[in-house]
């Protein structure tokens, strides 16, 4: 079944090209013969490609001042004022007739608009991540006077009305749907569906391998991503420093951009031979790097925001034909048992034993990545894989 004359409004606060969820599903989407119009934000200063098939509505506005709008979003009613205005004025335009936003913060300004508009659109809510403990560990809500300004404790008691707001739930991962089902009573488990953060499969068929970053002697465990306490990052460094003196066969990678609160202590402990830095790169340079490194880390500490999903880098990782070395977060450690790509650790001594195991064991890495490799691709761009995303619409 298609979507043929169905009419999606897709709204998203950030400028939409470069977030990989929402491309993904307006994809699918597309596959379906849905009408896709988005409405975001666009950045004074920056230029924009439309995306074939889809009909952009920019509201302008500076990266500066939408930050500032965004950081009082707890006390100033400005920035959801922003959205609903926007909301309706873009149903009424075109004719919208289902509105799919992101992020819960978003979900009272879009039905604001939706009733302003006087349209009856139904509302799907797609969850990016566990919003309420995500804040929390946002460098810009830490401290005096940012913690009493952003007021990121008060989403702990935000989260169920704004919830009550949407019609349809997208969360990351089967065990965060449980998690809100359980929570509030009057969620529905049949109105919660589930689509994980998955990459951009034709995107990552074209990168091109630079042959020119070489690898280095011996095995490289890498990590890509944010760099923080809470990532783990500081106990991979930890092990692999340890691991120095049982062998010299063993180096890191590290790529990433480094969390204010984190940077002197992380600058300190990189300090070595076997550790390399690389503040950043580009997506599309990521599978030169995957090329050179041997095993990938995802070492996220076990709390709320990461048991809520698995993140975007483990799909990286196996396309990469990688295996994985990940911590005991339900949903990748699920994953990566089920796809037989990896090894769980739950604490340093199994963090060290994992390291060690797959220095040693270079069949066994390609065993575990060509599985995750293949996984990858049967789960996740299958028309099976398609059809339960397109399910959220057939079910309203």
């Amino acid at each position: 079944m298609n979507g043929t004359n169905k009419v999606i409004g897709v709204i998203v606060d950030n400028d939409f090209i470069n977030d990989i969820r929402v491309l993904k599903e307006v994809e699918i989407l597309l596959e379906f013969e849905y009408e896709i119009h988005v409405l975001c934000f666009g950045f004074i200063g920056k230029e924009y490609e439309e995306v074939k098939g889809i009909k952009t509505t920019r509201i302008w506005i500076t990266q500066k001042r939408k930050n500032q709008l965004f950081f009082f979003f707890n006390r100033l009613p400005i920035y959801e004022g922003i959205w609903r205005n926007a909301t309706a004025k873009f149903i009424l335009k075109n004719e919208i007739e289902v509105i799919h936003t992101h992020d819960l913060y978003m979900a009272k300004a879009v039905k604001s608009g939706i009733i302003k508009s006087k349209r009856n659109c139904p509302l799907i809510l797609d969850l990016h991540e566990n919003y309420p403990e995500a804040i929390q560990s946002y460098n810009w809500t830490k401290g005096f006077p940012r913690n009493i300004l952003s007021a990121p404790k008060k989403w702990k008691k935000k989260e169920g009305r704004y919830l009550k707001y949407a019609d349809k739930i997208i969360t990351l991962s089967e065990k965060f749907k449980i998690q809100l089902w359980e929570k509030y009573d009057f969620l529905k488990v049949e109105d919660i569906f589930t689509f994980a953060n998955i990459i951009d499969f034709r995107k990552f068929e074209n990168f091109k391998i630079d042959k020119s970053i070489k690898k280095k002697p011996g095995t490289t465990f890498f990590y890509f991503g944010a760099i923080a306490e809470r990532r783990g990052i500081f106990d991979v460094i930890k092990a692999v420093t340890d691991l120095q003196s049982v062998t010299n066969d063993i180096n890191l990678l590290i790529i990433g951009p480094i969390d204010k609160s984190d940077k002197i202590r992380f600058n300190q402990v990189i300090k070595s031979d076997f550790i390399s830095y690389i503040p950043w790169i580009n997506l599309a340079e990521l599978l030169s790097y995957l090329n050179v490194a041997d095993v990938c880390l995802a070492p996220f500490h076990v709390n709320p925001q990461h048991e809520s999903g698995v993140a975007n880098k483990i799909y990286q990782y196996m396309f990469g034909k990688k295996p994985l070395i990940v911590s005991n977060c339900q949903p990748q450690r699920e994953l990566i048992q089920s796809f037989n790509s990896g090894l769980v650790f739950k604490n340093q001594k199994e963090l060290k034993e994992c390291i060690l195991y797959l220095s040693n064991n270079p069949k066994k890495r390609i065993e575990l990545g060509e599985n995750g490799y293949k996984a990858l691709y049967k789960n996740f761009d299958s028309p099976a894989f398609k059809e339960q995303f397109n399910n959220v619409y057939l079910s309203l």
